[in-house]
């Protein structure tokens, strides 16, 4: 059977979510090439080889690690990506309350897509860490309960239009969640809310030193490779294990192997960045 074949016996709405997830949700972290041009590490052929090489060093390192230890991998994945879909999120004016706002947004991703389809969910965990997924359930419980803790500390410390807005979002996304199968669920949020915010926002920031041109140029260029490296991880594991856990494999273990490297430089270097800025420029002349 091909490869072509093989996909298209895979239900069509999780293969259209599935798809969303490489071909719109993906290239969100491939800006990352053209936020190392705006850092100026790829003005040099020496500075691009060092951070393309720190790059793909640290998505390997957690790929080796998966294969070492699923349960546990996937789980700090799942952790660190509640927190960075919750940062990116935020909403709030007031940076007092803004760790419990980031958990209570992104604590209703991970938990709440996987607490509404706790069946379908299992049957996505065993592919990517086997059939012991009982760890990963510990984890998504206590994470549903700071979710809850955190939504309620969020809509009391929230006044006026921040509080409806707030409420809004989350009351869309749980309707959202709790009616469409969980890949579904999680490509629209994934695509359509966390991917076009970030879009959003580094273009604003990186129009000020690169052109549009670079910023398209490097988003393909580093999609293209990511999308060709799981081409070819697809048809080698489709072979061993079947079409539908290799593809969900590839997906998300491609996908924490990314978030890694991504997180470190957008919620760690770029932050750390903006905060110098803003201390330099604060200070009296």
């Amino acid at each position: 059977m091909s490869l072509l074949d093989a996909l298209a016996g895979i239900d069509t709405l999780n293969l259209i979510a599935l798809g969303a997830v490489v071909f719109i949700g993906l290239p969100h972290g491939a800006l990352d090439g053209a936020l190392a041009a705006h850092f100026g590490w790829m003005e040099s052929k020496k500075k691009a080889a060092l951070f393309l090489l720190g790059y793909v060093a640290m998505a390997a390192l957690v790929v080796g690690f998966w294969f070492i230890a699923p349960a546990i991998s996937f789980i700090i994945f799942l952790a660190i990506s509640m927190f960075h879909f919750g940062k990116g999120d935020v909403s709030s004016a007031d940076k007092q309350f803004t760790s419990i706002e980031s958990l209570a947004r992104g604590g209703l991703v991970i938990a709440g897509i996987s607490q509404f389809h706790t069946t379908d969910t299992d049957s996505i965990f065993q592919a990517l860490v086997g059939v012991d997924t009982e760890l990963v359930w510990l984890f998504l419980d206590a994470a549903l309960a700071v979710t809850i803790v955190c939504c309620g500390m969020t809509m009391v410390t929230k006044k006026g239009q921040e509080r409806g807005k707030f409420f809004g979002e989350i009351a869309g996304l749980t309707l959202i969640f709790g009616i469409l199968p969980p890949l579904v669920g999680f490509s629209i949020y994934f695509c359509l809310i966390h991917s076009m915010r970030h879009f959003a926002t580094m273009r604003a920031m990186l129009t000020d030193t690169i052109s549009k041109l670079q910023i398209t140029r490097f988003t393909v260029l580093f999609s293209a490779m990511c999308w060709a490296v799981g081409l070819i991880l697809l048809a080698q594991q489709s072979n061993n294990i079947g079409i539908e856990p290799a593809l969900l494999q590839v997906i998300f273990i491609g996908l924490a192997a990314l978030t890694v490297p991504h997180m470190i430089l957008i919620d760690g270097y770029t932050e750390y960045q903006k905060s110098r800025f803003k201390a330099e420029f604060s200070q009296p002349k």
